[in-house]
């Protein structure tokens, strides 16, 4: 994306699993400067993140609508092989990403020099949004997996330890092997050394090194409570095999991508790896719900199209 005076912008997403952090890193972005869309487009904070998602609500729809045309959810995610983003059947898909974009950031001349946008969903579908617009790099942020599972559980999402554990390892693997140039952030960085873990951002995004105002307004939005559902005090009941690898993987807090092969890592990123529950059935379902929505978004479109051309007829002399 390039501007009229012929300054390129760079496009940065955030990634991560979910309950991970994802959306205080959007808004330190935000608060160094990058553009993340218009406001009135943005999620309204809820009582999982109280400070704000800063997730446009449009692509956060059409991520859930794309992974029910490819046949699942973000708690049970398909298997996606190499090409599947290059699929004619989601054309409809990328002309409306594209216009999506075009309406939270503005014509590309206006747009700041970084812009930004978040939904965990990307992990798992960023081939597709590089397939519509130029992605110049992300963000993957990574928590301990005993604690994405306790917090998941904590918030009454019908996950349990065993899919948490595979939900954490595809999320991580997709996010990582689909951009090799990702920046990795430790959900413990945002604690144990908040004014490094901005400066690594902004260098890796393209901005100055933050002013002591800016890091102070990064501070000031770091929730304490992002740190509950440590480790040491996670409930019960969460040892498992998958979760043993997982835990391989985060490997005290020094993230080690390399304790399963290339090979490996490429199959748990594409979905090769399911929980012993069956979830495919309830995966359909649902991924039959979103399809319904959608098809009651267009034809609610299609119907205020019609009442506006009659009225325009009705107004005509």
């Amino acid at each position: 994306m390039t501007h009229a005076s012929g300054v390129a912008t760079r496009a940065v997403c955030v990634t991560g699993m979910h309950r991970s952090g994802t959306s205080f890193v959007a808004g330190a972005l935000g608060l160094m400067g990058v553009g993340l869309g218009r406001a009135d487009r943005m999620l309204k904070p809820g009582p999982d993140n109280p400070k704000g998602y800063f997730e446009i609500q449009e692509i956060v729809q059409l991520d859930d609508e794309l992974l029910a045309q490819l046949g699942g959810a973000w708690d049970q995610p398909p298997v996606l092989d190499p090409g599947w983003e290059r699929d004619p059947a989601l054309a409809p898909f990328r002309e409306r990403a594209a216009g999506i974009l075009d309406d939270a950031f503005g014509p590309v001349a206006q747009r700041p020099s970084v812009i930004a946008w978040k939904d965990p969903r990307l992990s798992l579908l960023l081939p597709f949004w590089r397939d519509v617009t130029s992605v110049a790099t992300t963000i993957v942020v990574v928590r301990d997996p005993v604690e994405v599972a306790a917090s998941l559980a904590i918030r009454g999402y019908a996950v349990g330890a065993a899919q948490a554990a595979a939900l954490w390892l595809r999320y991580v693997f997709a996010a990582t092997v689909a951009d090799p140039g990702h920046l990795l952030v430790r959900h413990t960085d945002l604690f144990d050394d908040l004014p490094a873990t901005i400066g690594r951002l902004a260098a890796h995004v393209g901005l100055p090194a933050p002013d002591a105002s800016t890091a102070a307004a990064v501070r000031e939005h770091l929730d304490p409570g992002l740190r509950h559902h440590d480790a040491a005090n996670a409930t019960a009941g969460l040892d498992n095999p998958l979760l043993d690898v997982a835990r391989a993987v985060w490997n005290d807090g020094d993230v080690d991508l390399g304790a399963v092969s290339p090979p490996v890592a490429g199959l748990l990123g594409r979905g090769w790896l399911r929980p012993p529950e069956d979830g495919e059935l309830l995966a359909r379902a649902r991924a039959d719900v979103v399809r319904a929505r959608e098809t009651l978004r267009k034809t609610n479109q299609r119907v205020k199209t019609l009442e506006a051309q009659l009225a325009a007829r009705d107004e005509a002399p």
